[in-house]
């Protein structure tokens, strides 16, 4: 897992998956966590998706194995998308297809309305065009908001707590799901409330109607965070494509991973054909 040093004294981790002959040069593939999750996020899809394509999955400061930010220092919409295409520029990516889960399809979004020309397609899992005031309100716990409640009770308690709005519980199996927990308390508490401070400042549905990149949405049909927006997302983005996948909630990246990951290929090869 390279480690990527950024200006500002950022140092973000990112793993690469890369089993391809030098000769082959596909577009390469990026994915990109959800809030306070991490690379391992991604493991499932890996073999399938490693098979055709390099495969990127960079960590946020502070996340994974990422080290911490500097002191002093509060996230931005503009930092994050930063640091990534600093990332892009130091392992010489001009563009990918980007694969974000959640909050990880919002910085795709703001990405692509920023850099339109690094981003080759965006495949969007669980993803909303904002957090609505329902889950901010179920998320803040019995504190002002979900920032508080996080620094209050730590990152791994309160993602207990709140668990089955980000993960299908129905499905997930108790050790998938202690897995979460735990993958997602090792993002400190204080890094983590910046980052959810961060995400419910952004709406990201004026930019619809200006994306340009193609784009695959990945969603459960009962995500209480995500099935809301795919309508908007379905009538706004000008080249869009939804796959729901009935019966299930929030988490189908870790739910149905081979199935996200088969439908992600299917997609770019039918963007490769024209």
């Amino acid at each position: 897992m390279p480690e990527i040093k950024l200006a500002g004294g950022f140092t973000l981790n990112c793993a690469v998956d890369d089993y391809l002959w030098p000769w082959q040069q596909p577009t390469p593939v990026l994915m990109m966590h959800g809030f306070a999750r991490n690379a391992r996020f991604w493991n499932r899809w890996v073999p399938s998706v490693a098979d055709s394509y390099r495969v990127y999955r960079p960590e946020l400061p502070g996340c994974g194995d990422s080290p911490a930010p500097p002191s002093g220092y509060h996230p931005t919409p503009e930092t994050i998308g930063a640091q990534i295409i600093g990332v892009l520029d130091a392992l010489g990516l001009e563009r990918v297809h980007w694969v974000g889960e959640s909050s990880g399809g919002i910085i795709g979004l703001l990405l692509d309305a920023a850099h339109p020309e690094r981003i080759a397609s965006l495949v969007l899992c669980n993803t909303p065009t904002r957090i609505s005031e329902e889950i901010k309100r179920i998320y803040a716990l019995d504190r002002a908001d979900a920032s508080a409640a996080i620094r209050a009770y730590g990152t791994g308690e309160w993602c207990r707590r709140t668990l089955g709005y980000r993960l299908d519980l129905s499905h997930a199996s108790p050790e998938l799901q202690e897995w979460c927990i735990a993958e997602m308390d090792r993002t400190r508490p204080d890094i983590a409330a910046d980052l959810h401070d961060v995400f419910e400042t952004v709406d990201t549905l004026p930019l619809l109607p200006n994306i340009k990149a193609p784009v695959l949405m990945l969603s459960g049909d009962k995500s209480r965070i995500a099935s809301a927006s795919q309508q908007a997302f379905a009538e706004r983005l000008p080249n869009a494509r939804l796959e729901l996948i009935s019966g299930y909630g929030h988490g189908v990246n870790l739910l149905q991973p081979e199935r996200c990951a088969r439908a992600s290929l299917d997609f770019w090869r039918a963007l490769e054909l024209g």
